[in-house]
């Protein structure tokens, strides 16, 4: 090799070591200043409330398209919601949590498994947050406390005094979990109407909803949460007020009052969505943080995902549903009755029922309420079924439409009205049962009537003056006049008091301070008779009277 050719080959290896070093450093360069770029955290939220207990796909009325037309579709499945989960999961990558906000231990599969059969389900599904709705409870919390073991997930308790009971060390105040950095507590609220709209016998309130929102927040806080979530099973109008009243919650995930937010609801700082009922759709959220580990209100992302048969069934989970539904006697008795009850039409509709009286009774007992009066056509089955067996299809049978209960304050001026529009219909179905009132009706006096006007808004034309006896039980047992003046609470049905049925204008109209007990016959019942093994309908006492 000559001289020159060496000089120029070391010279070519010199500026190729520079061009290499100056590449190295560039990219350690880049590195660390990758390495320093702020840090953004991400979560997603998916979730359901209110299942109760509908672990197969139905029919369901739904405006699936949004053009407002409801079509009937068959919706909802656990092993559909399970297959989406695990969709999601395999997405996000671990920054995922799914969650439910309670009562879905209802109906068949609660009745005859006892909530082995929902959690169970649930868990396979990929749930991992739980927090309990008050029916939960409607078989006691021995029995809850049972199907928790078979809950591979998180349960919440944060304002039940579980000390001491059957849920003891079933359940925790809060938890904090962290996804890729990001620590993110939960916490839950139950609705301050717990003590009397299930069977929480020793179980209580430990607080208001108020008070458990802010111990929670100072403890979560305090043990290094960055993002706070509510579970609360409150209802859509609750959580806005404890969005309100109390700072410091980024997301509640609501449920109870079978609302679905349509769009991400925003109150101050905190989002709330609602996860509807009955599971047609999956509720997800996604959000993230700033650098500071602050949510980001600019970016969150929320969507209805619909659960339909164009979903593929999660294989597993299908078959261990299989083998619980194929497991189901002919009938799931609840309990026994002594006496035969008649649910045809001419008694329903005609005069006093006992069937009626039952559950009016129970109704007024239960929400503690002056006065219940239900329409004659909220009480189904048409037919007599004979004493024996209690079972879940006939109390659905007879409770055919699943109105709510709902209680509301009113003037005795109107209630008079109500038993006058009742008296102008005996023989239809809105013909009034009642309990805590009695009232004659006199067919041969002049009946009420009412009209609409081209606005839809009803009013009296002709008062009636068939009602010559109206009298409300006071508290000893007596009766006491029904005062015009006097201001009760009673209780009736969705039907009749959200949307005017049968004519019964007065209660939307008149009535005050409404409160949805999310309660319908049927779940009144079926509680009544699983804590009691009996449902017995007492004989008539003359609580109508009709002079025909």
């Amino acid at each position: 090799m000559s001289t020159q050719h060496a000089r120029d080959r070391r010279v070519f290896v010199d500026r190729t070591r520079l061009v290499l070093s100056v590449l190295l450093i560039s990219a350690a360069l880049l590195l660390s200043s990758c390495s320093r770029a702020p840090k953004s955290y991400e979560l997603t939220i998916l979730g359901t409330a209110d299942l109760q207990g509908m672990l197969e796909p139905s029919r369901m009325s739904i405006d699936l398209d949004g053009d407002g037309e409801r079509e009937e579709l068959e919706m909802g499945g656990i092993a559909r919601i399970a297959t989406l989960i695990d969709e999601i999961r395999d997405e996000r990558r671990g920054r995922i949590v799914v969650v439910s906000v309670g009562d879905d231990l209802m109906n068949r599969y609660f009745h005859m498994y006892k909530g082995e059969a929902i959690f169970s389900l649930m868990s396979m599904a990929g749930y991992d947050t739980y927090a309990f709705g008050n029916h939960e409870f409607d078989k006691g919390p021995e029995v809850l406390a049972a199907a928790v073991t078979h809950a591979d997930f998180d349960c919440l308790c944060s304002d039940l005094a579980v000390e001491g009971t059957a849920l003891a060390g079933s359940c925790d105040p809060w938890v904090i979990r962290s996804y890729d950095g990001l620590k993110v507590g939960f916490f839950s609220i139950m609705t301050e109407g717990f003590p009397y709209v299930t069977s929480g016998n020793d179980v209580e309130l430990s607080g208001t909803n108020l008070e458990t929102a802010h111990r929670a927040i100072r403890e979560l806080r305090a043990n290094g949460a960055n993002l706070v979530v509510a579970l609360t099973h409150v209802g859509l109008a609750r959580d806005m007020e404890i969005a309100r009243e109390v700072p410091g919650i980024d997301i509640i995930f609501g449920g109870h009052s079978h609302d679905y937010t349509e769009k991400l609801v925003r109150v101050g700082g905190t989002l709330i969505v609602n996860g509807g009922e009955k599971g047609p759709y999956l509720v997800r959220l996604d959000v993230s943080t700033g650098p500071d580990k602050r949510l980001d209100l600019s970016t969150p992302r929320f969507e209805l995902i619909p659960v339909t048969g164009d979903v593929i069934e999660d294989g597993d989970v299908a078959e261990i549903l299989a083998g619980y539904t194929e497991s189901f006697p002919e009938a799931i008795v609840l309990g026994t009755t002594d006496v035969a009850w008649d649910m045809t039409k001419d008694t329903i509709r005609g005069g006093e029922s006992t069937v009626a009286n039952l559950v009016n009774d129970h109704l007024r007992s239960k929400f503690g309420v002056d006065i219940v009066v239900n329409n004659a056509g909220a009480f189904r089955g048409k037919r007599i079924y004979p004493a024996g067996h209690v079972t879940d299809s006939m109390l659905h049978e007879i409770d055919e439409f699943s109105n709510y209960a709902y209680s509301l304050g009113i003037e005795g001026r109107y209630i008079l009205e109500l038993l006058e529009r009742s008296a102008a219909l005996v023989g239809g179905g809105g013909f009034l049962h009642v309990s805590g009132l009695r009232y004659t009706i006199d067919l041969s006096r002049a009946a009420q009537v009412i009209v609409q006007d081209a606005e839809g808004q009803w009013r009296v034309d002709t008062p009636g003056e068939r009602v010559t006896v109206a009298e409300v039980e006071d508290d000893s047992g007596g009766w006491a006049p029904l005062y015009p003046d006097r201001v009760y609470r009673i209780m009736s049905n969705s039907f009749m008091v959200k949307h005017e049925g049968d004519g019964y204008f007065w209660l939307k109209k008149y009535g005050f301070d409404f409160d949805n007990t999310y309660s319908t016959f049927y779940s009144i019942l079926a509680e009544v008779v699983s804590s009691t093994g009996e449902l017995n309908p007492g004989e008539p006492d003359g609580r109508v009277s009709i002079i025909r």
